[in-house]
């Protein structure tokens, strides 16, 4: 009996001791649970803070390169350092054109000659040709640079440089084209449609009143005349005679053939032009700046002007989908 007595009182007893422990064990994971919560806490602060520091950081870059570029000359690269800038002509040389204007190129031109960290300039060239006067126009401001801020400029032609195109090279120092591009096409020319057949056709009629008789030279809808004719090609021989005796001028000593050569209108290849004197030496602009390794290249435009609003927006966006990334990829921080 005793015995027995002595088990029944160790049972409640043993269970007892089973439902603390196991309470204890509950609270010791419930403490750590907590404890990881309050480190996870922590760390979802840290990591907002660097986020959100990340973002006001991204947002402040777009910010300084948008008024970096928008306070640099001419729209302009910036330059920390002896530099070779490049101007480029690029396109048709129209008055209206947004970035081949001669007033558009002559600014560039300018800001790269009043840089005092630009020691060379280079212009560029991918034309076909264009207006006489907006070449013109280019090649005073490359002639004053030259001779108000002592820039060496260098002409570089890519693919295409011809007719309003050469007369640009032409106000370099010197002329470097590839072997393959094509150069020349040394002349004038004025074109106009001649409609008035299909008016005929279609039994319309087109009239002008002029106070004089080649008033209405150039006119498409009305019948040409003789003398409207001779005054059209005796504008375009003044215009192709000017031509060529700027480049006897700027090529003397260099033509390896009589003028009249050069004046068929045609062009030539970067090497077939080496031989006739109209460039200075076959090369591309990589070779031109590897010619001077000290002399960082920067692009000095021009450059299409969008207005104040566009690159703002551009600079905030940036520098948002920046900070969103920051917070999306966060293991990204840790080894940035």
């Amino acid at each position: 009996m005793t015995s027995i007595d002595n088990t029944a009182a160790h049972g409640p007893q043993a269970s007892a001791t089973e439902q603390t422990g196991i309470l204890q064990k509950m609270l010791t994971m419930m403490l750590e649970d907590n404890r990881r919560r309050e480190k996870q806490q922590r760390r979802d602060t840290w990591f907002k803070r660097i986020a959100i520091g990340l973002l006001v950081a991204a947002s402040l870059a777009g910010y300084y390169t948008f008024f970096r570029t928008l306070v640099s000359s001419g729209g302009g690269g910036a330059t920390d350092g002896p530099t070779l800038a490049v101007i480029q002509v690029r396109g048709a040389i129209m008055p209206d054109s947004k970035l081949t204007s001669g007033g558009r190129v002559s600014a560039a031109i300018m800001a790269a000659a009043k840089d005092e960290n630009v020691k060379k300039i280079v212009l560029y060239i991918e034309s076909p040709g264009g207006a006489p006067v907006e070449a013109e126009r280019i090649a005073q401001t490359v002639n004053f640079a030259r001779e108000k801020h002592n820039k060496p400029i260098v002409a570089v032609i890519g693919n295409l440089g011809a007719s309003a195109g050469y007369m640009v090279a032409l106000s370099a120092d010197e002329i470097v084209s590839g072997q393959y591009s094509l150069v020349g096409s040394i002349g004038a020319v004025i074109q106009s449609w001649q409609l008035d057949g299909l008016l005929a056709r279609l039994d319309v009629k087109a009239k002008s009143y002029t106070s004089g008789e080649l008033k209405a030279l150039l006119n498409p809808f009305e019948p040409g005349t003789e003398k409207g004719a001779k005054k059209a090609q005796d504008l375009v021989n003044t215009l192709g005679a000017q031509f060529a005796d700027l480049v006897a001028e700027r090529r003397a000593g260099k033509l390896t053939q009589d003028i009249s050569t050069y004046t068929s209108g045609e062009v030539w290849n970067g090497a077939q032009a080496l031989k006739l004197g109209l460039v200075d030496a076959n090369g591309t602009l990589e070779s031109v700046a590897a010619a001077t390794p000290e002399l960082e290249m920067v692009n000095f435009g021009p450059f299409e002007n969008k207005g104040l609003i566009a690159p703002l927006l551009g600079a905030v966006q940036d520098g948002v989908s920046r900070g969103v990334q920051a917070l999306a990829e966060p293991t990204a921080i840790s080894v940035r």
